[in-house]
Order: structure tokens, then sequence, then C-alpha cells
């Protein structure tokens, strides 16, 4: 189950099952927020929301390493430099069209690589990273997030 994100259908069943009340394990964010915080962060792939690095490059490259190229999955708590420390206002009337707005985002992540093979876009975090290491991050962010909401 490593490149969860790879496994469509399983990831949107689980988050089918996510009730609107739901309480995280930890952090602030609702279900709703959740499902729409990882769509956000699938745009930094998939060209809809081009991002900058917002830490060094040595800094990113360490955190790169850490993050992509060891078995170590995101802790609880990390506070990425480009979101606010309150969870964005939400953008769809519901958690049922959130999750169909990330399935399309997860399309288009699909599509854009299929178009773009050579493609390396920013993570703000961790820098350029080419389609196999989106992947390997998407995973561990949904896992991450999953596990927020006991669906993993």
């Amino acid at each position: 189950m490593l490149d969860i994100i790879q496994d469509r259908d399983y990831i949107l069943n689980q988050l089918q099952q996510l009730k609107p009340d739901a309480q995280p394990q930890f952090g602030l964010m609702s279900p709703q927020h959740m499902v729409e915080h990882l769509a956000y962060v699938v745009q930094f792939s998939n060209g809809k929301q081009p991002q900058k690095l917002y830490y060094r490059q040595e800094k990113a490259e360490k955190f790169k390493q850490y993050t992509i190229y060891s078995e170590q999955e995101l802790v609880p708590g990390f506070r990425a430099p480009m979101l606010g420390e309150e969870p964005a206002a939400l953008e769809h009337t519901d958690l049922e069209n959130a999750i169909k707005s990330l399935g399309n985002e997860l399309q288009a992540f699909d599509s854009f690589f299929q178009d773009r093979p050579a493609a390396t876009p920013v993570s703000p975090t961790l820098g350029k990273l080419n389609y196999q290491e989106w992947v390997i991050f998407h995973s561990k962010h949904f896992r991450h997030h999953l596990r927020q909401f006991n669906l993993l």
C-alpha cells in the first residue's frame, strides 16, 4: 500500500465513509476541510496551483530526502509554510462535492503527467518533484490524513 495514491477506488471509498461531523485524531480540520486540503495540495502537482519554494534549497533537499526517500511517514502537527494557522474557508457546499472535486484533481494529476512526463512541479517544502516523487509524497500525505480520521 506504499503508493496508495494510485488506488483511487480505495481512497475515494475510504473518504465516502467519512461523516461530516467526524472528529479528527489530531489537527483542527473538519472532514471537509481535510478533503479540500488534499485537493489543494494535489493542485501543486497537476499544474493548477504552481508553487514557489519556501525553504532554502539545502533545507528543501534534506527535507525531500527524509520525506520521499525514507520509510518515514508524515508527522502529525507539521505545518506547511503556505498554509495558515486556521483551516482555509470551505470551497464546496458539502463533503460529497468536496470528495468529487478531489477525484477530479487526481484525474488532472494523471493527465498532467501523461502530457508532460518530464515535468517537475515545485513542492513548497521539497522543491522540484518528478512524477514518481509526487506519487510517493501524495501517498504519504493521503495516508497521514486518512489516519487523522481513522480511515486507515
